[in-house]
């Protein structure tokens, strides 16, 4: 029985770290659990659930995030344009790639210029170019 017992584990854990792995992907996580999250809503319909499904509004962060995209666009035009931007109770997101070192601080800057913004968690990296690499440092 114990023996039993302990395969039914070790298969859900592992099946547990598979979702896992596949959900939170650095890459396509963010696609699949916005197909999963589709999927369950239209599970919810079909059968009627007992917690009414959250309809989308715009909220206060994505107004916020709205603002904070519309003032990097007026502020730096098309060099913004690749940047993704996510506000969460004020702390607003920056990711993608920068041509120049200091657009990341620039980027940064202009963002806190921005009225409500609480916090900035710039996650802007500087695009390597072919046949660039970067300088390691040696001990």
């Amino acid at each position: 029985m114990t023996r039993v017992f302990k395969l039914a584990a070790a298969a859900t854990g592992a099946a547990v770290i598979a979702l896992a792995a596949f959900l939170l992907h650095p890459r396509s996580g963010a696609r699949r659990r916005a197909a999963a999250r589709r999927a369950t809503v239209g599970f919810a319909s079909l059968v009627g659930s007992a917690v009414p499904m959250r309809q989308h509004t715009e909220t206060w962060d994505d107004t916020l995030a709205n603002r904070v995209r519309v003032a990097l666009s007026l502020g730096f035009g098309d060099l913004a344009s690749g940047i993704g931007i996510r506000a969460s109770r004020g702390v607003i997101t920056l990711r993608g790639e920068v041509d120049e070192l200091s657009d990341i601080t620039r980027f940064d800057a202009a963002v806190r210029e921005v009225g409500d913004v609480v916090e900035v968690d710039n996650l802007l990296r500087l695009r390597m170019r072919e046949g660039q690499r970067p300088h390691v440092l040696s001990a």
